[in-house]
């Protein structure tokens, strides 16, 4: 029962997405994600400060610091999509290459 419980949460969001992908037009619709954006990128930056705070042995901790500071200038500089980002991190950490 448990493995269910994202169905609810995750229906909505579907549906919502697929409203406002086709009402992207609208005043209100670009108003909220306007405004949503300031928000999602505090959070990522927040996010990333936590998961990086137990980290500050630099002799030690350098290859994540540096894996952070390559992905950074890739987001920055190109167009490659972040779950290709994401999914290099995730098969670094899988291999313990990082």
């Amino acid at each position: 029962m448990a493995k269910f419980i994202i169905i609810p949460s995750a229906t909505l969001t579907f549906f919502s997405t697929q409203w406002a992908h086709k009402n992207r037009d609208l005043k209100g619709v670009r108003a909220f994600k306007a405004g949503l954006a300031p928000l999602v990128m505090s959070l990522l930056v927040a996010t990333g400060w936590l998961l990086t705070g137990h980290h500050d042995n630099y002799a030690q901790d350098w290859p994540m610091w540096l894996l952070a500071a390559v992905t950074t200038v890739i987001v920055w500089l190109t167009n490659t999509h972040l779950l290709i980002l994401l999914s290099a991190g995730a098969l670094l950490g899988a291999f313990q290459i990082i």
